[in-house]
């Protein structure tokens, strides 16, 4: 009996070796087939502190890449805008926003330069960012041959100025040029790059915030936004950037008269910069977006228009949260996609300024 169940034993244990050994061996083939295939992640053409542009827009403004993500395949974007010398530049606030690669690199195809994200400086575009650059120049210069009393005067500051705009070939008696830190016998200025600077007469400080004076500007001044410039005895001085509007002098009384609710251009009053946001995606549908315009001189506007090659909107609730800015909601029908120039207007439809290629809608 001994010998029959140790040959039973030996059969057993080689039946269930050839059993383990089926069972690694189909293991073995059948591990490849779980294997996921690595579909390598698209490659971005920006990256962080490129300043990248629409080349199909006029638009004064740039995108700010702060960053990539490939995980959603998006990129993470803040505006930027030029300085007055068209150097790069400033952002308006901290505000960034994600958008898909293939939307970024379709549309901002053109590569400005590239900066460090951290260095760019963020405020809105008033005199005290420029003020604050130009002044540490001025107090060098001031404090090596000055005294005490000259170190302690306060900057001058321009918030305002009314009118805002004048006419070619005319003289502008400007009746507020508001501000702080105004000083008796200081000197007002509008200044442009590439053109001769067009000095203030008959000027009168009534008080530290408030000065009176006459601008006579040249019949061939260079039409468009100029920067009001005022500087006080002591040398410092405040630029109040893009605070002045140079529109054309005949050729825009007869426009204007002659106007009623057709949306006639009158030209220059309104220089818009840029839009917030400058793409919608509505996939072709229906949908209701809130737009935001950047510019000058939008308090003598009414209204917000968007024309396409095909199909005109226009928006609602035309409303001010501050002197540069402008927002207006629009109501977008399905079928709606395109390039459209965004136009500000006055109560009679008058087309004041225009920002063209300033939306896209897809």
């Amino acid at each position: 009996m001994g010998i029959p169940v140790v040959i039973l034993l030996l059969v057993a244990g080689v039946f269930f070796a050839g059993c383990s050994d089926s069972s690694t061996t189909t293991s073995e083939t059948t591990a490849p087939s779980g294997v996921t295939t690595t579909v390598a992640p698209a490659t971005a053409l920006y990256s962080a502190g490129d300043i990248v542009k629409n080349p199909k827009s006029t638009a004064k403004t740039g995108l700010l890449i702060i960053g990539y993500d490939a995980g959603t395949d998006m990129y993470e974007r803040a505006y930027i805008y030029p300085n007055s010398d068209g150097s790069w530049g400033y952002r308006l606030d901290s505000k960034t926003a994600k958008v898909s690669r293939p939307t970024i690199e379709t549309v901002y195809t053109e590569k400005v330069r590239t900066v460090a994200v951290s260095a760019v400086p963020i405020g809105t575009p008033t005199t005290a960012a420029t003020a604050t650059v130009t002044y540490a120049t001025k107090t060098t210069t001031v404090t090596t041959t000055a005294t005490a009393t000259t170190t302690s005067a306060l900057a001058p500051e321009v918030k305002d100025i009314t009118p805002y705009y004048g006419k070619t070939g005319t003289t502008v008696s400007i009746t507020e040029l508001e501000g702080k830190n105004f000083v008796s016998g200081a000197n007002v200025t509008l200044v442009k790059s590439g053109e001769s600077d067009i000095t203030a007469t008959d000027v009168s400080v009534s008080s530290s915030i408030l000065i009176t004076c006459k601008f006579a500007i040249p019949s061939d001044a260079d039409l468009g936004s100029w920067d009001v410039v005022v500087t006080n005895p002591d040398k410092q001085y405040s630029r109040y950037q893009n605070g002045f509007n140079i529109i054309q002098g005949s050729t825009s009384v007869t426009t204007t008269t002659t106007t009623s609710t057709t949306g006639t251009s009158v030209s220059g009053l309104v220089t818009l910069y840029s839009a917030s946001p400058s793409i919608v995606t509505t996939g072709g549908g229906a949908g209701s977006e809130m737009i935001m315009v950047t510019g000058t001189n939008l308090t003598s506007g009414a209204n917000l228009k968007l024309v396409s090659s095909s199909r005109t909107l226009t928006g609602t609730g035309y409303y001010l949260p501050n002197t540069q800015q402008a927002t207006a909601r629009f109501d977008i029908p399905a079928g709606s996609s395109g390039t459209y120039t965004i136009s500000v207007m006055d109560s009679s439809g008058n087309i004041l300024g225009s920002l063209a290629d300033g939306l896209v809608i897809q």
